[in-house]
Parts: structure tokens; sequence; C-alpha cells
């Protein structure tokens, strides 16, 4: 059951930030809580956010902590217009001042095991609500949750009795409740009467169908309807399985388990036969010799999703290399890198072929981020380098870390910077360099080295030693560099060019 721990009323401002981030803490230390850094900069994070990005700001602003037999809970609703973009720089260690300057959901989806916005179009009460969850403790095993709706509070409460010592049980007692509650606690499966008199069962499935994150959630009847119509219009429904009231303790629990397991193996079928086919469109790769250059490229995912995007544009003399990397883990972050590398290659290369510059490209990539409905929805960063084989090189970035360049004066970082697509931003400026006969260029993604991290002396004296190796030996030597570090478990992508 959930336990509401604290709750605050705010107009969102930097000053409520502070005030509210504040009340937290004491909270927090009061309840013992570990991962208190992680809910400061959320609360901050948050909070400011609402007081600049939406328009009109919202009017009613309430932050919630609270505590179920597994998590903690953070939840920030608001009446605002629903909105997309966050950026995501990391500079400032300070909670709160990295907030201002504008650190976002990049480093929260690394410090929560749970993090999602669901618009105010979905909810009853026409809020917006980011949600927030964290274990209770790192030993204790989660449980999977179920929801039960049923408007019989005598039947609820027998099957709950049935199943809280196996399974985490969340309760509804109509149609309203039950949508909300697999918004926020996403269970794994919903065990719904037929008959209920607002809205019928059938009326929650064909809700959760419409909605990406819910519509995978497994589905059973469990109901005391004798009425052969509303029972025929149910059955009509793709659900997992059906059971009659009375159900005893094992039955119902024999029917949970054989639904889950065969969701479980239908899932893992599914997403290895997509994993398969949309890893192979999105392998990032480079022919090992452009026009002046060579060059070895190297990546690694720790898992099958994440996004670091890699493309080539050739005209003549000239190359265009562009890297992305997608914000997000799994195989949904996968398809949005698959849906973004399709447009990016198409604006790449009627830019390139329209001899259009970076930064008037990064101007359109910037508005596209704002006005596309599939672009609103990926936070990505980007990097691209036009590259003359006479060695001339122009360069213009958007939220990646800095590339390196390397010669026999030592390892400089090419500080080039610009803001995230689709934050605004139209005017991107672009820096111009000369890369000599033998000297080395390293562009890499934040799994290597993260964008607000500076490049330490240990990492520029290992950098410089790569350049006595062969371009490949190197790019290898490199890439064992970046996995051995606080960063390797994102998605890991460099790419290091030689002048010939």
């Amino acid at each position: 059951m959930m336990q509401r721990l604290a709750q605050w009323h705010l107009q969102p401002s930097l000053a409520e930030a502070r005030r509210v981030r504040e009340r937290l803490t004491e909270v927090l230390e009061r309840e013992n809580a570990p991962f208190i850094s992680a809910f400061q900069l959320a609360c901050a994070e948050l909070i400011v956010n609402l007081s600049r990005y939406p328009d009109p700001p919202p009017t009613k602003v309430e932050l919630l902590l609270s505590r179920d037999e597994q998590h903690w809970w953070l939840e920030l609703k608001d009446n605002g217009p629903s909105f997309n973009n966050f950026s995501q720089l990391i500079n400032d260690p300070d909670p709160l001042a990295a907030a201002e300057s504008g650190m976002g959901l990049k480093l929260l989806a690394q410090m929560f095991a749970d993090i999602r916005y669901i618009p105010a179009c979905f909810r009853e009460d026409a809020q917006n609500v980011m949600v927030l969850r964290q274990p209770l403790s790192d030993q204790q095993p989660t449980r999977k949750t179920l929801l039960v709706v049923d408007d019989d509070p005598s039947y609820r409460a027998i099957v709950t009795a049935y199943l809280s010592d196996r399974y985490q049980v969340v309760e509804a007692q109509s149609v309203s409740e039950a949508f909300a509650q697999v918004l926020t606690y996403q269970p794994e499966l919903v065990i719904c009467d037929v008959q209920m008199p607002d809205e019928d069962g059938p009326v929650l499935f064909d809700k959760l169908s419409h909605i990406p994150d819910a519509a995978h959630t497994a589905f059973i009847y469990l109901s005391g309807s004798q009425d052969s119509e509303t029972l025929s219009r149910a059955l009509s429904r793709p659900i997992d399985d059906f059971l009659a009231k009375p159900v005893t303790r094992e039955q119902l629990v024999q029917t949970i388990e054989r639904v889950l397991q065969r969701r479980n193996y239908l899932n893992q079928q599914i997403r290895r036969e997509l994993e398969e086919r949309v890893t192979l469109g999105l392998q990032p790769s480079l022919p090992e010799q452009i026009p002046g250059y060579r060059v070895a490229l190297r990546s690694f995912n720790p898992e099958p999703g994440g996004g670091d995007l890699v493309q080539l544009q050739q005209v003549g003399e000239q190359s265009m290399i562009l890297m992305a990397d997608l914000m997000g883990h799994g195989l949904s972050a996968k398809g949005y890198s698959y849906a973004l590398a399709g447009y990016l290659r198409g604006l790449g290369a009627a830019a390139f072929n329209e001899q259009l510059d970076l930064e008037a490209l990064f101007g359109l990539l910037s508005q596209s981020f704002q006005s596309d409905a599939v672009l609103q929805e990926t936070l990505a960063t980007l990097i691209a380098v036009q590259l003359d084989a006479s060695g001339q090189l122009q360069w213009v970035n958007a939220g990646q870390p800095f590339p390196l360049h390397i010669s026999q004066a030592g390892v400089v970082p090419i500080e080039v910077e610009g803001a995230l697509p689709g934050l605004g931003v139209g005017n991107y400026t672009s820096l111009t360099m000369q890369l000599k006969r033998g000297e080395r260029l390293l562009i890499y993604s934040d799994g290597f080295l993260d964008a607000g991290l500076p490049v330490t002396e240990a990492l520029r004296q290992a950098v410089l030693a790569s350049s006595a190796l062969p371009l490949a030996a190197a790019a290898d030597q490199l890439l064992a560099l970046g996995l051995s570090g606080p960063a390797s478990a994102d998605d890991t992508t460099l790419i290091l060019i030689e002048k010939t």
C-alpha cells in the first residue's frame, strides 16, 4: 500500500525549487532514505524545467514523496501544457545549479530505476505527471506487480489476500481508477472484473491497447457475470485468460504464473527478432579510407538498446561524418534511433548535395526537433565534421563531448559548443581547423567520456601513447580504455581519423 510521506504545493520558480528541495531533504533524512542526492537533483531539475519550458506556465504544481512495499516514489503534477523537450547538459556538481544550467533527464535516467512522463491527455484530472521510482533497497528482490480491478471491495480483498505474499498487488474499483493505476505502476498483469457499474472490463482493455507503454500488459478476466451478451463482448478481445468466480487461490496463482510465463516467452521471441533486424540497420560503420584520411571506428553496446548513430556523406574530395547519441536504453530507444537515422540520412544527404554549411544544417535539425511529432519525443546529442582532402576541417556540435586533437605537441580538446537540438536555439557556430599529415582526431560518444567531465592528465597520456600505434590498433586500445572507465555502462562509439 502506498504511504504518502510529504506533499508540497508550489509555483514553478528557482526560489521554489530551492525551498521544496530543502523540505524534501529534511523528510528523506528523517526517513533514512538512500539516494538522497538523486531525489534532490530530480526535485530541482523538474521544478526548474516547469518554470522555463511550458507556455503558458502551469498555475498548479504539486510534488509528492511516497513509499510502498518495494519503492520510493517522487511524483510531480502540473496543470500546464504537456511538453517534450528536456535539456541534458551535465556541467555543475551542485544539483540546483546544475538544473539551472540545463542538466536534464539523461542524468536522472541513469540515477533512477524507473522514470516516465504521463501527459495530461491520459489522465482524468487533466494534469501532467512525472514519475520517478527507486527500490527501497538494492538487496530486496523486486516482486511483479499485479492490478486487481473489481467494484466489490470484499472480493478485491480476497484476491489481494490470495496474491500479496507472492506479488505486489495494487487495487482499483473502477475502469477510470484502474487506467490511472496502470499508467503509474505499469503492472505486468491486470485481473479485471467483466461487469462493473460505470464501465465494463472490456473498456479498460480497449483503453490500454491504445497506450504504447501499456498495450503489452497481460490481461485476465475474473468474473461472476452470467450475462451472455456481456461475456461475448468481453471475450471478443484478445485477453490472456478467463476465470469464473469463485476461484481458489491455487487456481488463480497457477493461471497467473502460466500467463506471465507465456507472455515472457512471446515477448522474448518478438524482441529477439526485432533486435536482430534493427541492430543490423544501426550498426555504426565507416570505410577505412576517405579522401585524404584513414579512419578506424569502434563501438560497443552493453545492452540491446541505445542509439549511437554514425553517418558518412561524400561528394568529390569532401566528406561529412555525423555522429548522434540518442538518450535511452532498451528496444524502444533503438526504435527511435532507427527512425532518427533515416531522417538524418535524408536531411544530411540533401544538405550536403546542396552545399549547405554545417551551421545551417544544424539549424534545420534544431527546428525539426521542435516541430516534428516524432522528433519531439527524441532526446539526442549530435556532432558533425566536414573534412576536405587538404586537411581543412569544419565542426559543429550540439551537446556531444569535445573531440580530441592528437599531435606531437600533445592531446588538446577541440572546444566547439552548441545547444541540444529542439531547445529553441536556431543558431550554431562552427569551428574551423587544419589537420596536418600524421595528426589524428578522436571523436567519441559519452560512453567513452561524459560531456560534463574534463580530460584528465592520465587520459591525455593514454591517448597520446596510443598515437604511436597503427590506427586500427590505437582504436582497439582506446575502446578498451573507454570500457574500463566509469561511463562504460553506456553505449560507446569512437572514431579515430588520421590525415594521410
